[in-house]
């Protein structure tokens, strides 16, 4: 990559890319202006065959830039190896089943360690099944106001003004009128104590499933807080998931997905599976070591998943 201070950057090849990448692109001048960070109206000036009245050399020197950054990521794309989609766990399964139940009109629980797949367990469900509804939670969306913005957005409500009551009506009405809708809260671990009272509340009042999903502490604080809304959530979960680390089998899991073959490097994945980060890390882990082995014409081997994991942990290689 050249840096366009340290070297000329000439105007009308720039202006001349620029024309062509549109046209052959089919991006509109709005799209360009956004995508380059430059003014609708100085990008187009500086397009057309009259030209820009301005400092075009700040404009070209911005173009080369973006044209920089469009080739690294071309090249990124053709050397990084395809990550696989979903695939199924044992613990990917059990989750598929809860989900099922919540459908019934259930609250279900899955309390998780980082890595382990909940999240994509839960997109792939919602991508499979009718009226399935997932808002993901966020610190700011711990309160009752954010939380019921979230769930409405999740529902396809844009609009979601008003006071919080008015608010709790628009969802029980929209799940209301829905067969066997379900909601799945991810990152439950955020939410308030009243909303997650409000939350229950939509269930009793309309049957909705819900499925709270969130690390560790989301089941903590069912079972050790002895507040009321938390006594009345837990006597109403019918099924919960507690699990910290990936089973054995779900890393097995990964590395057929991957289609890890040599032996030592499939232990090495199983040692990096089972630190913080589970099937997450590892699974960056083997990303950047298959493009490590990708660009040294090499079979993937434990020696670049060494490699990777000393890039991407910052500390000493496994032994």
């Amino acid at each position: 990559m050249n840096d366009p201070a340290a070297q000329p950057v000439d105007i009308e090849e720039q202006r001349q890319w620029l024309i062509d990448h549109k046209a052959s692109s089919g991006a509109s001048w709005g799209t360009l202006a956004k995508r380059l960070n430059i003014a609708l109206g100085t990008l187009s000036q500086f397009g057309s065959q009259r030209g820009y009245a301005g400092n075009e050399q700040a404009l070209a020197d911005k173009i080369f830039r973006y044209r920089q950054t469009l080739a690294a990521q071309k090249s990124l794309r053709v050397e990084a190896p395809e990550i696989p989609g979903y695939f199924e766990t044992e613990t990917s399964a059990q989750l598929i089943h809860m989900l099922h139940w919540a459908q019934r009109g259930r609250i279900v629980t899955a309390a998780m360690g980082a890595g382990l797949g909940k999240s994509t367990t839960a997109k792939h469900f919602q991508a499979c099944n009718s009226n399935v509804f997932m808002a993901t939670m966020t610190p700011s969306t711990s309160g009752m106001f954010g939380m019921q913005r979230a769930v409405l957005r999740a529902l396809g409500m844009m609009n979601c003004t008003g006071m919080t009551q008015v608010l709790s009506e628009r969802v029980i009405k929209l799940v209301s009128d829905l067969d066997s809708p379900l909601l799945i809260v991810d990152e439950a671990q955020h939410l308030s104590e009243r909303a997650l009272e409000e939350m229950r509340s939509w269930h009793d009042q309309t049957g909705l499933g819900i499925a709270l999903f969130g690390n560790e502490s989301v089941q903590q604080r069912l079972e050790g807080n002895r507040s009321a809304v938390y006594a009345q959530l837990f006597s109403r979960q019918s099924l919960k998931l507690v699990r910290s680390m990936p089973l054995t089998a779900d890393i097995d899991a990964l590395i057929d997905a991957w289609r890890v073959r040599d032996e030592a490097a499939c232990n090495f994945v199983h040692q990096i599976a089972k630190k913080p980060g589970a099937l997450r890390g590892a699974t960056f882990t083997i990303e950047l070591a298959s493009m490590l082995a990708m660009a040294s014409h090499e079979e993937l081997a434990v020696e670049h998943l060494q490699d990777a994991w000393a890039q991407l942990s910052a500390r000493a290689v496994l032994s």
